[in-house]
């Protein structure tokens, strides 16, 4: 006979549902079998910031002893992580930035590297020249703020490349579909070479416009079987994923956003048991073209294989 209580237990508050997190939560469990003293709590805030902020102070309330959030926008989720630090609970910010200061430990991606180094490919990709449209993340949130600042900083370089529309999306490919849909009506004489979306779904809602705006024009488009090129970002592993969208070619290169859930909560654990960590994690990636795609799909494959086993 043994005491099974939990010795901490760990708050989680994701700002959205989609399947990044779905596997980043499912890396989090992963860890947390292998830990007999965690407990995990997760809330999905579905885009929400009153939400989230309602989340994050039940979690709280609930008597958690770290937090681990991923802030829906920059600045609206601050205050009710800052009450949670302010209470003495360390708070972990993955992922996404808030403007305040009051955090153990962030770890995360360099979003700006991220366009940046989408705009070098691009920019090779279109031979210096052409007319690019940008379907934007959610407002307001570091990711979509950073990746677009990179990917613009980068095509500034070139002179022959022009991005003849940014739109604003929300990560959703619903969205992302529907203002494509409503630019292209607008806009149907425009050339466009390539389209990069801020994360892989976004890319493919707007692909999805432009294969019905052809379907419906035939006449218009004219570039590599009517319509352009798609980037995105994410990369992620399995069915439906960024990287088999790559293999495949419906989307022509994508950038691995990691989510390394497992990293994550070894971080929180090192917090909670006093053991040396680094303020400040910046997880390294990788784009995703054709020509690496099917190896990567590979690998990933037996990675979550081996992970539904253990599971």
């Amino acid at each position: 006979c043994h005491n099974s209580e939990k010795k901490y237990r760990i708050g989680v508050s994701q700002c959205s549902n989609d399947i990044w997190r779905d596997k980043q939560n499912s890396e989090l469990r992963m860890g947390a079998y292998l830990n007999d003293d965690i407990h995990l709590l997760f809330a999905t805030a579905d885009d929400s910031d009153e939400r989230q902020v309602q989340q994050i102070d039940s979690l709280v309330a609930e008597g958690i002893d770290l937090l681990i959030v991923a802030p829906n926008q920059v600045g609206t989720i601050s205050p009710a992580i800052d009450r949670a630090y302010d209470k003495g609970i360390p708070v972990i910010v993955f992922e996404r930035k808030t403007d305040s200061k009051k955090y153990t430990a962030y770890m995360g991606a360099d979003n700006y590297e991220m366009g940046r180094l989408m705009g070098e490919y691009v920019a090779s990709r279109l031979n210096h020249r052409g007319n690019i449209v940008e379907v934007m993340g959610l407002k307001g949130s570091s990711p979509a703020i950073e990746r677009h600042n990179g990917f613009n900083a980068t095509l500034k370089k070139y002179p022959d490349i022009r991005v003849v529309a940014t739109l604003q999306g929300d990560w959703t490919e619903p969205t992302a579909y529907n203002i494509t849909r409503q630019w292209l009506m607008k806009n149907a004489e425009q050339q466009v070479d390539l389209v990069f979306g801020m994360n892989d779904r976004t890319a493919m809602g707007a692909r999805k416009a432009f294969l019905e705006n052809l379907k419906e024009s035939p006449s218009l488009g004219g570039v590599r079987g009517g319509i352009p090129l798609f980037c995105g970002i994410d990369g992620l592993p399995g069915e439906g994923g960024g990287i088999q969208l790559v293999r495949d070619s419906l989307l022509d290169a994508s950038y691995i956003y990691p989510t390394h859930g497992d990293q994550l909560l070894k971080l929180a654990v090192d917090i909670l048991e006093g053991k040396p960590y680094e303020k400040e994690t910046s997880l390294m990636s990788a784009i995703v073209t054709h020509d690496n795609a099917r190896v990567l799909q590979l690998e990933s494959d037996e990675v979550m294989r081996q992970s539904q086993n253990v599971e």
